[in-house]
């Protein structure tokens, strides 16, 4: 059987070795917090250059608080746009389709063996 004083003995070394754990990763934890807010430091000065004035910034139109006719316009340009674009890469891919097909092949350079 152990005497009072070696279970307080070993009460107190478990006590003592936890909070020497926690501390251990507490001194962990605070270096990575602070390489994090480094590389944050880090980030916010890049990001600088990309700074607006919050005037130009266009705010988010909630569609219940304006006319039904500027709501139908917005619709309309935003759909005219992407009609634009579906038009434009259309048009490309049909010019490059031009430049495939309408290739000469008399005036290619055909290896020797081949003519």
């Amino acid at each position: 059987m152990i005497a009072w004083w070696g279970w307080l003995l070993i009460w107190v070394s478990l006590v003592l070795a936890l909070l020497v754990m926690l501390a251990v990763i507490a001194w962990v934890l605070f270096r990575k917090a602070m390489v994090v807010m480094n590389d944050l430091s880090d980030v916010v000065d890049k990001t600088s250059i990309l700074d607006v004035e919050s005037e130009k910034l266009s705010k988010p139109q909630i569609a219940i608080l304006t006319q039904m006719a500027e709501v139908r316009d917005r619709h309309d340009a935003q759909r005219q746009r992407r009609l634009d674009l579906r038009d434009a890469r259309r048009e490309r891919r049909l010019e490059r389709g031009r430049t495939i097909t309408k290739r000469d092949a008399s005036q290619s350079q055909w290896p020797e063996g081949w003519s």
